[in-house]
This record gives C-alpha cells, structure tokens and sequence, in this order.
C-alpha cells in the first residue's frame, strides 16, 4: 500500500510541475527557448549562390565562331553589348522540406534582360517592371494608338527590372534547384 501511494504522489509532482513551469516566467522562458530550439534545429535553411559568367565567343581553325561562358570573378571589365549570365543556386541545408520557396533576383542597372533566357527548372517565372512590387507571366504596359484609343501589351524584356522563381513544390532537406538568366550590358 505504501508504494502505491508514493508512486501516486510521483505521477501527482509531475502533473503539477508542468503548468508550473509553464507559468513561471523562468522555466517558462526556458521551455520556449527550448521548443524554439527545436524548431530551430528542424527548420529549412536555404543557402544561396550567386555566380556570374560573361560569354566569350571565339573562331575555331575552321573558321566558326564557338560560343564559350567564362565565369567572372573579382573585378572584371565588360563592355555595352556583353552578354552576362547569372546563375543561382538554392540548397536547403536544414532538415525539414522548405515550402513555397520564391527566389527573386533584381536585375542589374546598366544591363537589359535578354527575353526567354531565364530557366525555370520546375519553377513558375514571373517579371516586375515596377522595381519588384508585383510581379506576373507577362508584364503589360499601355501603348496608345494611332487613334488615341490606349491597348495594354506585353513589357518588352528591357524593361524588366525583377526576376521571380516560384518553386511550388517544397524543396526537400539536402535538395539544389538552380536558375539563371542573361543579361546584356547597356
């Protein structure tokens, strides 16, 4: 009968010691630290990787022009009309699937995005012209007409000055998805 009653008061000190704890501000302070630790520890950490490259294009013994990227690192001088590819990559390193990862990229100033150059690579792409306040497929701009009447058509690329990647699909702990696109030097 003893022990039972012992161990009643065991199971009793415990019941009674959580929402103690919970409503000290001390242990209270410890337990979300704690749980925020946790979650922490078993959130995405996506890591991102910027690189440029700048085109090269040189003529073969056979007197064809060979198309070559050669990656640009410290300072490097380009000229109008070079043509600049970036390339990010996004890994996430933590241990819990990253959902509704959206990679946006400005545009740099003094270069012109080249239409239909960025790669999606499982991601919907999306264009600002507005310095990346709203974004959409195809960005529209309005053009009067000959008849003073206004039609909304599609931005041309050089206006473009935001590139979004939306991958819709989580990415997985450990998983890479890369993206690029070019530009031209104005």
């Amino acid at each position: 009968m003893k022990r039972r009653l012992s161990m009643g008061l065991g199971i009793l000190a415990v019941a009674v010691a959580v929402p103690f704890a919970s409503s000290t501000p001390v242990l209270a302070n410890l337990q979300q630290a704690g749980e925020a630790l946790v979650q922490q520890i078993l959130q995405p950490q996506v890591k991102l990787a910027l690189s440029a490259e700048k085109q090269v294009i040189t003529t073969d013994s056979e007197g064809k022009e060979v198309l070559s990227w050669e990656a640009i690192e410290g300072d490097v001088t380009v000229q109008p009309g070079d043509i600049l590819r970036y390339t990010l990559n996004s890994e996430n390193a933590g241990d819990k699937s990253a959902s509704s990862l959206v990679v946006t990229q400005p545009i740099p100033q003094k270069t012109a995005f080249k239409a239909e150059s960025a790669l999606a690579n499982g991601a919907e792409l999306a264009y600002s012209i507005d310095a990346g306040k709203t974004f959409s497929a195809q960005p529209l701009i309005e053009e009067t007409q000959p008849d003073g009447s206004v039609k909304m058509v599609p931005a041309p690329a050089e206006m473009y000055t935001h590139i979004q990647w939306d991958y819709s699909d989580s990415l997985q702990p450990m998983a890479t998805v890369s993206a690029s696109y070019e530009v031209a030097v104005k």
